[in-house]
């Protein structure tokens, strides 16, 4: 089994927590309140998403071979439109976690410290060395880029 250490930076910070023996992530909570802004359309038509930096109040050492995806909680997601933005925690970044916060709906939603907010998978990560060449493997896709699958 590995470990994941962290440092609790603020006193009434939550630790990242799993629901169930079966969760793949663990449960992520405010370290203060905040308000994700209701998102826009501007006179050009251009939808502005509101959002709004997290903090987690925890500064985490991650397991060697693994990187932390941040992830947006289901039940946030369909309920509210509430969306988790940039969401990677590299394994030597040692500074407090934050969240990104997307708002997709109309209205203004607001936190409170201790909300669950989104959710941490840890993933293993491969880092292969990269070799520049002048010819690759031919492919039965080949260079046929997004949509060639089907839609």
């Amino acid at each position: 089994m590995t470990t994941a250490k962290i440092i609790l930076l603020r006193p009434e910070t939550v630790p990242p927590s799993r629901m169930s023996d079966g969760s793949a992530g663990y449960d992520l909570y405010a370290a203060a309140d905040a308000v994700i802004p209701a998102a826009s359309v501007a006179g050009d038509g251009r939808v502005d998403v509101g959002r709004s930096l997290v903090p987690l109040g925890f500064a985490i050492e991650l397991p060697k071979g693994t990187v932390g995806r941040l992830a947006s909680r289901s039940g946030l997601s369909v309920k509210s439109n509430i969306e988790v933005g940039a969401g990677w925690v590299d394994s030597d970044y040692r500074g407090e976690v934050m969240v990104e916060m997307k708002n997709l709906s109309s209205v203004d939603y607001e936190i409170s410290k201790g909300d669950r907010i989104a959710q941490l998978i840890f993933l293993r990560v491969e880092q292969p060395d990269i070799l520049v060449t002048d010819s690759l493997e031919s492919t039965a896709r080949g260079a046929s880029g997004i949509g060639s699958t089907g839609i």
